[in-house]
């Protein structure tokens, strides 16, 4: 039985991948900051899944060396999830030490113990941040630009780590690999812990603290489709030293909240504001402020890569919006 290494094990994507990667007889060996949380996260997974004799833990941190190698030792491949997660305005070090420190981490150890694959998490973020309104696999962000925000310098700085480390190493010393960049990931949690793309997108808009849809589109891609990219780019023998581009579409605000209105979701915004209303209100209003820029506008997203090699074919977005909003409210938080 082949073993595959998952780091982070206690997020909302590596979950997933874990969930899935058992469904399909593979062993897993997953990371934890702490092993305290063992108890808690097999009670998760076992409500979805039969974990006995399948996954075994370890304790690793994303900006200390002790224990990578020895952890990857003996696994087939690993699939690096781990790396933090915060919207908006942050310390940048905040977010860039432990995604490049990780990612470096993680992907050295892997090189040292010579897995078969190496697939990484990366974003949309790495990929958008270059004032295009179109976008393919082969697309990045620019770190030049004084617009950035920290999550996007972390996710291009780690994934351009991936490349360049691999490309500066031996032909005899280097692995395969591959990286995954999907855009705003919907669908329940495993855990009881709502993921925060999910507290961005759909959260707001069922508590009614929105009273209004701006004028902004959003890609969106359900989770369970991430976790199973990852699974397909780990085997897929063209997957190899591609990216891929993860999106299953692009929609309006008042799409979200007309599905959730249809779904039984009756405080969600009903009215989409006009542009300059928006505008105004972010003079005041701080959250809104990211969202003025993309007024009115819908970006077009390439994803030959995922369509063409990895043969997905993606359509849960919509039951994954529902099913998101359901487990919100089951959890009392709306």
């Amino acid at each position: 039985m082949e073993k595959v290494f998952v780091s982070g094990g206690s997020g909302y994507i590596a979950l997933h991948c874990i969930k899935q990667l058992i469904e399909q007889g593979y062993l897993v060996k997953t990371s934890l900051r702490s092993l305290n949380k063992v108890d808690n996260l097999l009670n998760c997974l076992s409500r979805h899944v039969d974990c006995t004799g399948k996954i075994e833990f370890c304790e690793l941190n994303l900006l200390n060396d002790e224990g990578w190698s020895e952890s990857i030792k003996g696994c087939d491949y690993v699939l690096h999830v781990a790396s933090p997660v915060i919207p908006g305005r942050a310390e940048v070090d905040e977010l860039v030490k432990p995604a490049l420190g990780g990612l470096q981490r993680c992907l050295k150890a892997a090189v040292e113990n010579k897995v078969k694959r190496f697939v990484m998490t990366s974003s949309f973020a790495a990929i958008y941040g270059n004032g295009k309104s179109e976008f393919n696999d082969d697309d990045w962000t620019d770190l030049t630009n004084e617009k950035l925000f920290p999550y996007e310098i972390s996710k291009t700085k780690a994934e351009l780590f991936l490349w360049e480390h691999i490309n500066s190493l031996d032909k005899s010393e280097r692995i395969e690999v591959c990286a995954i960049n999907p855009v705003l990931v919907v669908g329940p949690s495993l855990s009881d812990s709502v993921s925060i793309s999910n507290r961005i997108a759909i959260k707001k808009l069922l508590t009614g603290s929105i009273p209004f849809n701006p004028k902004i589109s959003i890609s969106l891609v359900d989770v369970k489709d991430v976790a199973l990219a990852h699974i397909r780019a780990m085997k897929e023998k063209n997957a190899a030293g591609k990216r891929f581009l993860l999106s299953e579409k692009t929609i309006w605000c008042s799409d979200i909240s007309n599905i959730l209105y249809d779904n039984g979701f009756k405080k969600v915004p009903r009215y989409t504001a006009p542009n300059w209303l928006i505008k105004f209100l972010s003079i005041f209003i701080s959250s809104l402020r990211m969202a003025v820029e993309k007024l009115g506008k819908k970006e077009v997203l390439h994803t030959n890569n995922t369509r063409n090699i990895l043969k997905l074919n993606l359509k849960g977005v919509d039951q994954a919006i529902v099913s998101s909003a359901k487990q919100l409210h089951d959890l009392k938080l709306v």
